[in-house]
């Protein structure tokens, strides 16, 4: 007579409620850190896209000196031709029509950018670029970036001038005022001489 043995082993069931609940917590870990990661990567590009106009702005803006400077009646006059003649950079934005001399350019934050003659002993030698509601966060990333780099003559926020063209990050934390919700509260001025 053999004997048989009876393995008692229970069955298996699948994943209990435990593994499902860890897999959920980690996924929406994983989840909320490349979330901030993406935020983070946004809001640097913003930066990055507005230094860029400003610096097209600049470059595009010495080509209307003439033999007597920047010879333009007004900020309007200035900002309107500079974007008739293809100035302005593809990623702002254009109010009015190109063509009229009387366009208005503005910003990716929603604020208007002004471009205006700068007088220097009775004669307009330089010009300023004027960029509003600018985020409390951008303004101190953009203004350290063209303070360090010496890209300007004078760079103003809001009412505090720096003169020399040199802003360092702490100077500019101080100067910057902070968001009102979603919208920037900033003014800056960059003045060029030449």
């Amino acid at each position: 007579m053999s004997v048989q043995t009876v393995d008692k082993r229970q069955q298996d069931r699948g994943w209990g409620i435990l593994e499902h609940g860890t897999i959920g917590i980690i996924t929406l870990i994983v989840l909320t850190v490349v979330g901030a990661w993406l935020w983070s990567l946004w809001s640097k590009k913003s930066v990055a896209v507005e230094t860029s106009n400003i610096q097209t702005i600049v470059a595009n803006a010495q080509m209307l000196k003439s033999n007597n400077g920047y010879n333009f009646t007004s900020a309007s006059t200035m900002t309107g031709t500079l974007i008739q003649i293809g100035g302005a950079p593809k990623g702002m934005t254009i109010q009015g029509t190109a063509s009229s001399g009387s366009a208005t350019l503005w910003n990716g934050y929603g604020g208007q950018v002004v471009l205006a003659p700068v007088a220097s002993n009775g004669f307009n030698n330089g010009f300023s670029v004027t960029a509003q509601k600018v985020p409390q966060a951008d303004c101190i990333a953009i203004t350290t970036q063209f303070g360090s780099a010496g890209a300007f003559s004078a760079i103003t926020i809001n009412s505090t001038s720096f003169s020399d063209g040199v802003v360092s990050a702490e100077s500019a934390g101080k100067a910057c005022s902070s968001d009102s919700g979603m919208t920037g509260n900033n003014t800056l001025v960059f003045t060029h001489n030449g």
